[in-house]
């Protein structure tokens, strides 16, 4: 296996000649590191892609059921194509799952069609974007909230994506929907769940407010925060190939589709996996912080769970709201997040 840096700023890898034989641990721990690798070679049928998947634990059904591959109910197919698996969702800076807090995620991505033009996926790095701020504002934010009404959200954008026809839901299937998710407020910062390094917890649809904080402000705060993580200079570009595997750790990074040139097809498949969690055993972060030691009181990664576990409903009066991604988008949000 040979190994080449990406960017001059720590953000993404590619692997050349990985296979899954060596066992789970030297790709886990590449990715938890680097945040995006870029496998070069590696099969792509649905076993050797689920297979791949699940070295990082277990795959997620897709919702909804037509946005399935056929016979594989943890793959989900996207294009730019009307009709044609999820479309147009992600253009926006995100991290895959961020409605289910308790569970980190890894996403695996390969691409079945390429545009000749435009179309490609940015990254940026939620580890090195804390790092990145100020002092004072650093300090700020290590002990405030973000508010994700996700239940009131996904409930507007199903609505939305049934009267545009992006989507076809029954009112079981609504109803099924919204029963898995929950409004909560959980930190600003969370603790990686192996690494114990710092990374800001962020996405431009699904957090929308910081509890005891005005709508204004809290939009202010979140700005300075984006801008600050997704800084041209230090944004990972992937301009895709028929043929390529992508992974990466949504709790160490953003990403964000830029939409192919007009004319010009994409057409993709994801898995996203639910990483296991156990208490980890933290001394120093990879940055050299102090990480906190699970012994002698409960973990920052636990403490963090733990705060994650009150609704948001606790701070319903602190609803402020960011600009919102366009309607297409949004009405593909709910069914694809």
């Amino acid at each position: 296996m040979r190994t080449t840096e990406l960017t001059d700023f720590g953000l993404g890898l590619r692997v050349d000649g990985f296979t899954p034989a060596g066992g789970p641990e030297p790709l886990r721990t590449l990715l938890w590191e680097h945040g995006v690798l870029h496998l070069t070679g590696f099969p792509r049928d649905p076993e050797a892609l689920t297979a791949l998947a699940r070295l990082f634990g277990e795959p997620r059904e897709v919702f909804p059921a037509e946005h399935r591959m056929p016979g594989q109910p943890h793959v989900r197919l996207q294009s730019n194509v009307r009709g044609l698996g999820a479309n147009a969702g992600g253009q926006y800076w995100h991290a895959d799952g961020s409605f289910a807090p308790d569970t980190p995620l890894v996403t695996v991505l390969t691409c079945d069609e390429a545009p000749a033009a435009e179309g490609e996926t940015l990254f940026a790095d939620l580890r090195a974007g804390y790092t990145a701020l100020p002092g004072d504002l650093r300090d700020e934010i290590d002990g405030l909230d973000g508010g994700f009404p996700c239940r009131r959200i996904a409930e507007e954008d199903m609505r939305r994506a049934t009267a545009m026809r992006t989507v076809t839901l029954s009112e079981a299937e609504r109803s099924s929907r919204l029963a898995e998710l929950r409004d909560f407020v959980r930190p600003l910062v969370a603790t990686h769940h192996t690494t114990g390094r710092r990374a800001l917890v962020l996405n431009e649809h699904w957090l929308r407010e910081i509890p005891g904080r005005t709508p204004e402000e809290g939009r202010r705060l979140l700005d300075r925060l984006y801008e600050t993580v997704t800084r041209p200079a230090r944004v990972l570009r992937h301009h895709w190939s028929v043929g390529d595997v992508l992974v990466w750790d949504n709790a160490s990074v953003l990403h964000k589709a830029v939409p192919a040139a007009p004319g010009q097809r994409k057409i993709t498949r994801r898995i996203t996996t639910a990483v296991p969690v156990t208490e980890p055993r933290w001394t120093v972060a990879p940055t050299g912080e102090p990480a906190g030691e699970p012994t002698g009181g409960p973990s920052p990664g636990r403490r963090a769970g733990d705060r994650a576990r009150r609704t948001a409903e606790d701070t319903s009066e602190h609803r402020g709201r960011r600009a919102a991604a366009p309607d297409r988008d949004r009405a593909a949000l709910a069914t694809t997040p």
